[in-house]
């Protein structure tokens, strides 16, 4: 497989990123999210679906028979 120069520089500034934080994911996404609500910019929430009674969530509805 050939190496996509896009793809390893992509990775490696990554890895770059985690290692800024000692490889601790969850304090990379706590510093992210705290510079996202400080900036100012609108923060999209889209809320938690709530699933109808009665039917499985990976469910599709049902076409009317022509």
């Amino acid at each position: 497989m050939n190496d996509d120069p896009i793809v390893t520089e992509v990775r490696k500034n990554r890895m770059a990123i985690l290692e800024s934080y000692n490889w601790d994911f969850e304090e990379m996404s706590r510093d992210v999210m705290k510079r996202q609500w400080e900036s100012g910019r609108k923060v999209v929430s889209r809320g938690k679906k709530v699933p109808k009674p009665g039917v499985a969530p990976n469910a599709y509805p049902l076409r009317e028979q022509a």
